[in-house]
């Protein structure tokens, strides 16, 4: 997904993600362990914030 919004902003919307992903994630039962599940959650959860930031935008 282009964010348009730096490497830095991106950096934050992965940090972020990762904790909003991992929240969701649990509060259907599935947990993620491990580096690899944390960089999984950090891409999912990124790209939903960036697709929330892009409805807001517009």
């Amino acid at each position: 997904m282009k964010s348009n919004m730096g490497v830095l902003m991106n950096i934050i919307l992965g940090i972020v993600g990762a904790i909003v992903a991992n929240a969701i994630l649990s509060l259907f039962g599935v947990v993620l362990g491990g580096w690899l599940g944390y960089l999984i959650a950090g891409f999912i959860g990124a790209c939903i914030l960036i697709a929330i930031g892009r409805l807001f935008r517009r």
